[in-house]
């Protein structure tokens, strides 16, 4: 099964931002990208185990780095349709923006749907600490986002 102990990249898009825009001065098209790589381990009754490493680039005001380590669990057996995966994750990395670097966790549900044995379509939704509006504003936010992608099985441990 293509679940099985591989190796992915998935690469998502902000739909908002890229479609719509923000009111804070980021115009319709701005890029705001999230690549992944992820491990999948061995399947398991209901899923399996996914850990990877994340970088996320964001062409909003004074530019937007983030980057970190994420665990989760992908369940691709629990309903009826084995094309369906939905992927709780948390993670754990660091924000840079302004030459300021602040660390920062992150949660997200990936739902991706299985095309061929190589690639999947999916959407994420994501929650991340913005510490680095604490930084820059004395804000403290979380902050949602809605993200669409691709994820690409590179190859498969035997």
């Amino acid at each position: 099964m293509y679940s099985q102990k591989s190796l992915n990249i998935s690469l998502h898009q902000d739909f908002k931002l890229f479609a719509f825009g923000d009111k804070l001065g980021n115009n319709a098209g701005t890029l705001d990208l999230i690549s992944r790589v992820k491990y999948e381990s061995k399947q398991q009754k209901i899923g399996y185990f996914v850990y990877g490493v994340e970088f996320e680039k964001a062409n909003i005001n004074n530019h937007f780095y983030r980057y970190g380590g994420l665990v989760g669990y992908s369940f691709n057996k629990i309903l009826n349709n084995t094309k369906l995966y939905l992927s709780p994750t948390i993670g754990y990395g660091a924000i840079k923006r302004n030459n300021v670097n602040c660390p920062s966790w992150s949660s997200s549900l990936q739902a991706a749907y299985k095309l061929s044995k190589i690639i999947k379509i999916s959407s994420l939704f994501q929650f991340t600490e913005r510490t680095d509006l604490y930084e820059l504003h004395g804000l403290r936010e979380i902050r949602y986002s809605f993200f669409v992608g691709v994820e690409i099985n590179l190859f498969k441990f035997n």
